[in-house]
């Protein structure tokens, strides 16, 4: 993830704030985005739930 550039984390934040405050995402599909975009970057999102 080290790999990934601040500005790209600031916008792939800001795109998932807007989808959940416009209710086109919930909390567990924004688990998997961020799952997808972590492996791609050769880590892993873990789910404590």
């Amino acid at each position: 993830m080290k790999e990934l550039q601040e500005n790209t984390i600031d916008q792939i934040r800001t795109l998932l704030r807007y989808l959940t405050e416009t209710d086109l995402l919930d909390n567990k599909e924004i688990l998997r985005c961020l799952d997808v975009i972590a492996r791609e970057h050769g880590g892993e999102v873990v789910d404590k739930n």
